[in-house]
């Protein structure tokens, strides 16, 4: 049974960095917008963490950069491919674009707050904690609203001229709109853990690669390393059939500085799995609702671009949306603008994790062992050089309404 209803213009469905930004852009030009977090707050481990360089170029067009750069963060200037402990090839983050010659590292709950605390600035936001939908409201072919579970079990209908999904690669909103996938690559799983980073490390992002499993390893504020073992798909389900002895003596061998975290090793429970899945949806919109970040385009780990990819097409997604709210049609074909804009760029990169994926999750002996003279080979040509800046740099700025662009 209905407890209560509210009106506002906009539900945005998930609080993570694409729906905090979009919640805070349409407030900020007075569009009453309410996100609804499931969750009972901002905490959450391994979700983007890494901002690329694309990422800080959106910040300097928004105005932003100075208010997100005063968080406690970590820059990555450097990365590096490695097999075993022999450098194969070098990324240089200062010599892709002078503007934005880092990467940033940002706990995702930090970036978060800051955001809310923005947003809260303005009249027209609203945010509800431990809110996840149960039930899209639709009349005649159109989306109207939703209806929430809140925390006490008691069920509140919201309706809105727009219903935005930005909750993630699960999307409820995906799923209960009945949103057809357009493909889906899924290679494997990466395993993720953090150790105690060691004194030489410094603030370098490294690709490992082995006959074995393959490593990625980031710094993470204020001085730990977060590090992902790379595994074909289901391996990880035989891992934990085979207990925790195996994998403790691969992750001791994988790294010195791994030792004391392999040795106290008792179970699975410091790993978290993240699929390293892409996945890009058949049709963003429907009328009245419209997916955006990873539950239209999911990006894998692979580069660690996802946030950046979600965040720029929340942007556009709040400059499509306004307008539309403006001339009253909020149509699929009005809310599909955003999809036209955002799905060529996107649909590059999910090409290029591909490849990277099957090279990085691979469980062939064979290609395994061509590794490392594979990688050798690519940094000696200029097309890694042109991989990397289609990554981590955006081509042309976005086209943003002078409306969205903070004076301080």
């Amino acid at each position: 049974m209905i407890g209560k209803q509210i009106q506002k213009d906009v539900i945005v469905v998930g609080g993570g960095p694409a729906g905090m930004m979009l919640g805070l852009l349409l407030a900020k030009v007075g569009v009453q917008v309410i996100v609804l977090e499931s969750h009972d707050n901002f905490d959450r481990e391994y979700r983007g963490e890494v901002l690329q360089p694309r990422f800080i170029q959106l910040l300097n067009q928004l105005k932003l950069r100075e208010y997100i750069e005063q968080l406690p963060h970590s820059k990555l200037k450097k990365g590096a491919f490695y097999h075993y402990d022999k450098k194969k090839g070098d990324i240089d983050f200062t010599s892709m674009i002078a503007e934005a010659p880092y990467a940033l590292w940002i706990p995702q709950p930090i970036l978060l707050q800051a955001l809310y605390k923005k947003a809260k600035e303005y009249p027209t936001f609203d945010m509800l904690f431990h809110a996840p939908v149960k039930k899209l409201l639709e009349k005649d072919g159109t989306v109207t609203g939703v209806v929430v579970e809140q925390k006490n079990k008691e069920l509140l209908e919201i309706q809105a001229k727009v219903v935005v999904g930005a909750d993630g690669r699960f999307s409820t909103i995906r799923r209960l709109g009945g949103f057809e996938l357009e493909y889906q690559h899924y290679p494997g799983d990466l395993i993720w853990f953090s150790v105690k980073r060691p004194s030489h490390w410094g603030e370098e992002l490294r690709f490992k690669i082995t006959e074995g499993h393959s490593y990625i390893t980031l710094p993470k504020y204020p001085d730990l390393l977060q590090v992902g073992i790379a595994l074909p798909r289901c391996e990880w389900k035989e891992t934990l059939r085979q207990g925790i002895e195996n994998f403790r003596q691969e992750i001791m061998h994988a790294n010195k500085g791994f030792h004391e975290f392999a040795e106290s090793l008792v179970d699975f429970k410091p790993f978290v799995p993240l699929q390293a899945k892409n996945h890009m949806v058949k049709t963003w919109a429907k009328n009245g609702c419209l997916l955006i970040g990873d539950a239209a385009h999911c990006s894998s780990p692979v580069g660690a671009i996802g946030v950046s990819l979600a965040v720029t097409t929340a942007v556009v997604a709040a400059d499509v949306i306004w307008d539309a709210l403006q001339k009253r049609d909020v149509s699929a074909k009005v809310l599909c603008r955003v999809q036209e804009i955002r799905s060529e760029e996107i649909e590059e990169i999910h090409q290029i994790q591909e490849r990277m994926g099957n090279l990085f999750f691979t469980s062939s002996k064979f290609v395994k062992g061509i590794r490392p003279y594979i990688v050798s080979a690519a940094f000696k040509t200029p097309l890694f050089s042109m991989i990397q800046k289609k990554l981590f740099v955006m081509k042309k700025p976005v086209a943003i309404n002078r409306e969205f662009v903070f004076d301080k």
